[in-house]
């Protein structure tokens, strides 16, 4: 028998186990699902800056050069908002995905740094009305927030095995 199409939507397979690369989104989602409004955003920025980190580090020469780009102390690419960047300079996150990115480096930037902060106070409500992933029928700024990260971080969770596929390689350069 056939599994149903929504099976497919949720990352489980033909033999009902749950697809491996779905594994860390599943767990981030069974966490942000539990978290306060300010747990949120800094746990979906979290995940984010993580999957950028990977799809870096796909699309880069495999070489201790490659990985000191993006990993370690002071790293240039070490930072969400290096990150966002440099894969949008790279066209590995299209311009509508750099937007989400920003608009959700915003968010988690305001509850970092205040002390008071909500969904429903300016200007974490209109950046998170101003979301382009969210579902239509959100109640509120946080199932804005909330419908839309997922989104973004769905999009991202199996892009850097796709961006591996199209990773730089040595090149001979005439002289």
């Amino acid at each position: 028998m056939a599994p149903e199409s929504s099976d497919y939507a949720f990352g489980v397979g033909h033999t009902g186990e749950l697809q491996p690369h779905l594994k860390p989104f599943t767990e981030f989602l069974a966490e942000f699902n539990k978290e306060t409004e300010r747990g949120a955003a800094l746990t979906a920025a979290a995940f984010l800056d993580d999957l950028l980190q990977k799809v870096i580090e796909a699309f880069l020469i495999k070489n201790k050069s490659g990985k000191s780009l993006s990993d370690g102390f002071n790293a240039p690419l070490g930072t969400l908002s290096s990150r966002i960047a440099a894969c949008h300079a790279m066209g590995l996150i299209s311009d509508e995905e750099f937007q989400e990115c920003e608009l959700i480096k915003k968010i988690r930037n305001e509850f970092a740094h205040k002390m008071k902060m909500s969904f429903e106070i300016e200007p974490v409500r209109g950046l998170s009305s101003s979301m382009h992933y969210k579902v239509a029928d959100a109640r509120d700024a946080r199932g804005q927030f909330t419908s839309s990260a997922v989104v973004m971080l769905m999009r991202l969770t199996n892009r850097a095995h796709y961006v591996g596929q199209k990773a730089l390689k040595y090149e001979r350069w005439p002289i």
